[in-house]
């Protein structure tokens, strides 16, 4: 599946685009509120600027994924891997992280408010800059290697 062929199904009224295999599928600037892209396939996707309110990518592939400005609030990234994702500027508000994989990934500037990190693991992340205000902690491996226990 291209991304016009994904944009004109979502348009459609179709959500479900679960386990899909999308590597490298352009979406920068693209509307996708509420989608499931759950155990997708999605390896240096582009999501730059992308709206995903409310989207389902639990256990979906996103290493080296751009979602640099993403609008992620309250996704459910249960398992993602995001390793060596761009997250720069990313509205990650309200998101469920839990278990997710962070290694590498760029958090600079993100907006983290309220994210559950529980079991995430954050090796070498960069959150330089990040609001990490009410973020959960439990188990969680920070950028030193550190395991985070704030609210298990």
């Amino acid at each position: 599946m291209k991304a016009e062929e994904l944009k004109a199904a979502y348009k459609l009224g179709k959500r479900d685009f679960s386990r899909s295999n999308l590597p490298k599928v352009d979406l920068h600037k693209a509307r996708l509120a509420d989608i499931n892209l759950s155990q997708a396939y999605l390896y240096r996707a582009i999501f730059s600027k992308a709206h995903l309110e409310r989207a389902f990518l639990n256990r979906a592939i996103l290493s080296d994924a751009n979602l640099h400005q993403a609008q992620l609030f309250r996704a459910s990234l249960i398992e993602a891997d995001l390793e060596n994702a761009n997250l720069t500027k990313a509205i990650l508000n309200h998101a469920n992280l839990n278990g997710a994989d962070l290694r590498n990934a760029n958090l600079e500037h993100a907006h983290l408010v309220w994210t559950n990190l529980r079991e995430a693991n954050l090796t070498n992340a960069c959150l330089d800059h990040a609001d990490l205000t009410s973020a959960r902690f439990c188990q969680t491996i920070m950028p030193d290697g550190s395991v985070r226990n704030d609210n298990c």
